[in-house]
């Protein structure tokens, strides 16, 4: 089951999601330091953070995750609509956002879209573990069309890495 970590200060987006995701497990945080210190526990596949959660600067919190955590973890900053946050470093962090007010459909679709490539990559994974034949090609294939194309190559270059380190850890 996908994990999805909500990270608020009032209840805005855990109304609008309840009951409209299903094999999605949602875990309303409180404080971000816990977060931080059982992120590995926690294990999320997406973390949704609104610019008002405590007293942390979204884009240092974020960009701590993104240092020590994951590269990888889809996040979505819901922004205040006089928000001043820099919308270029969102960008450069890989950081998705949508501006308050919000509506229940666009947040379930940006949801939904960033869980698809999550269990996409989660077979993958399972095949990988299994020590299944799968081929580099394979990989780029069943992930091309999550990706957006600026970052095809180096999803390409780190995926030849890691299977270098494979084939030598099997070898």
């Amino acid at each position: 089951m996908n994990t999805l970590v909500l990270m608020e200060k009032n209840n805005i987006i855990s109304e609008i999601i309840k009951d409209s995701l299903s094999n999605v497990s949602v875990k309303k945080i409180t404080n971000a330091d816990d977060f931080l210190k059982n992120y590995s526990k926690i294990n999320p596949n997406y973390l949704i953070l609104d610019e008002n959660f405590e007293d942390i600067n979204p884009l240092d919190f974020c960009k701590t995750i993104r240092e020590k955590y994951s590269l990888l973890l889809p996040i979505l900053l819901v922004l205040n609509f006089y928000s001043t946050t820099d919308l270029e470093r969102l960008k450069n962090l890989g950081i998705d956002f949508l501006v308050k007010p919000l509506n229940k459909e666009e947040i379930i679709k940006k949801i939904q879209s960033v869980f698809k490539p999550v269990e996409v990559l989660s077979k993958i994974k399972e095949s990988v573990v299994e020590k299944s034949q799968i081929s580099y090609e394979d990989i780029i294939q069943k992930i091309k069309p999550m990706v957006k194309e600026e970052v095809k190559i180096e999803i390409s270059y780190i995926l030849k890495q890691f299977l270098e380190v494979v084939e030598k850890k099997d070898a």
